[in-house]
């Protein structure tokens, strides 16, 4: 029997870097890639972290994978996607040029949010060769899109999309077995909320993270963010940015800064994003705004 070779990520086989990658950014529990490649032939491996596969090229490609005497073939189209759990996997090939999404999902930490969160007592990701799920392309296009993201509420857009991922994963794509108790219930108190607007108010710089807010509530995340909309009606990311948009709001009226100091005050990433932001929450740019 020939020696596996051992990877944590997939990528690592590749002989060129990867076009886009969040690796930088520490996002929890994931990493995101994104390779364009000839075609070529993947050998026999085991890779510890799950991986999903977004298909993105203009071109079908013919896949073919080996798993003993037993080789599966099909054609893969953009927006297709594949999951390959955490393990040993035979040789693999396509035949003609890919653009592929990576992302790798940290195996521990997508059953140990299964297991705390959904009160699941058995967990485990399904294998799948080819499947057609317009979520998880949607989500992995929008992580591609926020890998490019710098301005500090990037970190929480990006858990929020992480988050909707591991949960339709394991509602959709994953085995599992319930406890008998019941979800936690319930909205959040006037209490924890002006907690929270404390938090965003001390912090108008920092990148703001769902596992803080969450931790000012006392909540998993996974709670944290049901309670939340079930409370305010909006997710926390839309929260956060309905926030910075009436803090922008006030000071513009007060006129002691200068517009592009309170874009950079809030976490903007430059007076443009801030421009763009605050145009399309209230329809006019700051600079009208405050004239107006």
């Amino acid at each position: 029997m020939l020696a596996l070779s051992t990877y944590t990520y997939t990528s690592e086989m590749y002989e060129r870097p990867a076009l886009a990658s969040s690796a930088a950014l520490s996002w929890p529990g994931v990493r995101l890639e994104r390779y364009q490649l000839e075609a070529m032939t993947m050998p026999a491996h085991f890779h510890a972290q799950h991986l999903l596969l977004v298909h993105q090229g203009v071109q079908p490609v013919v896949s073919s994978r080996h798993t003993g005497r037993r080789v599966e073939t099909d054609q893969f189209r953009s927006g297709d996607v594949g999951l390959y759990p955490g393990g040993e996997y035979g040789p693999f090939d396509w035949n003609g040029p890919v653009d592929l999404i990576h992302v790798h999902l940290d195996a521990l930490a997508l059953e140990t949010r299964a297991r705390r969160d959904l009160y699941l007592t058995h967990f485990a990701l399904r294998d799948q060769f080819r499947c057609e799920d317009g979520l998880l392309a949607q989500l992995g296009q929008q992580l591609l899109a926020a890998a490019g993201r710098t301005h500090t509420i990037g970190q929480l857009y990006a858990e929020s999309l992480v988050t909707a991922l591991s949960y339709h994963l394991i509602e959709h794509h994953a085995t599992f077995e319930r406890r008998l108790a019941g979800e936690a219930g319930g909205r959040l108190s006037g209490a924890v909320l002006a907690r929270l607007d404390a938090y965003l108010e001390a912090h108008l710089e920092a990148p703001i993270t769902l596992e803080v807010l969450a931790g000012l509530a006392n909540l998993s995340v996974f709670h944290f963010a049901r309670r939340f909309k079930h409370t305010t009606g909006r997710t926390p990311y839309q929260y956060v940015l309905d926030w910075k948009i009436r803090r922008a709001r006030t000071l513009l009226r007060a006129g002691e800064l200068p517009v592009a100091a309170i874009g950079d005050a809030l976490g903007y990433a430059s007076p443009a994003h801030f421009a763009t932001a605050f145009k399309r929450a209230v329809g006019q740019s700051p600079r009208e705004f405050q004239r107006s």
